[in-house]
């Protein structure tokens, strides 16, 4: 202990080791010989401290608006674009506080620049998707005020739209998370009734109690729900994104005849059976 408190002292004790790997790559690297291209490059594999030392080296390389191109290669390539940029922000606000000389400053601002873009970028995308939003949704609660229920209708399948559009990226990492969970092997023995366990479903999702219709049997049961339900319960669904089986069932529900008998006595009794 008493050797380890006077390295402190020394500043020559670390957290970090000479172990190879134990980092993030958010820039791009290879092993071998360097480079004159935006990749970092290392003769061997390099531990962590060695890896952020270069991601700068290489920056210290460039000026003006290459500096932005070497970032931008290295920003395009990483999935995760948030954090990225928290990343880089961390270390370009500890480098630029150890009084680098007067050249490197003024490249590691030019970084902290392009940062503040990046940062500025997305607010503007995240404030725009919420007005857009917003907008939308406005216009479908107008048309429904309005009596207008096909043209509601057909307002919120677009917005469902734009939200798939706008998000496909995070339903993709929810659906490949969710992929590891366990799925169940329910199977229809006759094809045909695809669609009826659908709207049987769906005819579930919006029982109420007849004495009261503000009761509904269900809190929470969205159409994200119901797809979740078949995607992770029933073979013929399980390899289908979420997205695609909610506008399956959309096509299901909308073969549904409110108005037919037998719809009508299930229905019934499904109310009886939960409410009598």
């Amino acid at each position: 202990m008493l050797f380890r408190n006077i390295l402190a002292d020394f500043g020559s004790r670390s957290a970090y080791t000479g172990e190879p790997g134990g980092f993030i790559a958010y820039f791009q690297y290879k092993i071998g010989t360097y480079q004159r291209d935006h990749h970092l490059y290392f003769p061997k594999e390099p531990f962590a401290v060695r890896y952020n030392n270069e991601v700068f080296n290489k920056l210290f390389e460039y000026a003006g608006e290459d500096i932005f191109k070497y970032l931008d290669f290295h920003f395009d390539a990483f999935p995760e674009k948030n954090a990225f940029i928290l990343y880089l922000d961390r270390q370009l606000t500890e480098r630029l506080k150890k009084s680098p000389s007067k050249e490197r400053k003024i490249k590691l601002e030019s970084a902290a620049d392009w940062v503040a873009e990046k940062k500025q970028l997305f607010r503007t995308k995240a404030e725009l998707t919420k007005e857009d939003i917003s907008r939308d949704l406005q216009l479908v609660i107008d048309s429904k005020a309005a009596g207008k229920a096909d043209e509601a209708q057909q307002r919120l399948d677009k917005l469902a739209d734009k939200l798939d559009h706008r998000f496909d990226d995070a339903i993709a990492r929810l659906e490949s998370a969710s992929s590891l969970l366990p799925t169940g092997s329910i199977g229809l023995n006759n094809q045909n009734h695809q669609d009826k366990l659908v709207q049987l479903l769906y005819i579930l999702q919006n029982l109420h109690n007849p004495k009261n219709r503000t009761e509904a049997l269900f809190s929470g049961f969205s159409n994200i729900n119901l797809a979740a339900i078949l995607r992770h319960h029933f073979r013929d669904f399980a390899d289908k994104k979420s997205n695609t089986i909610e506008k399956n069932a959309k096509a299901s529900i909308a073969k549904l005849k409110n108005n037919d008998p037998k719809v009508q006595k299930l229905i019934l009794a499904l109310e009886e059976f939960f409410y009598a």
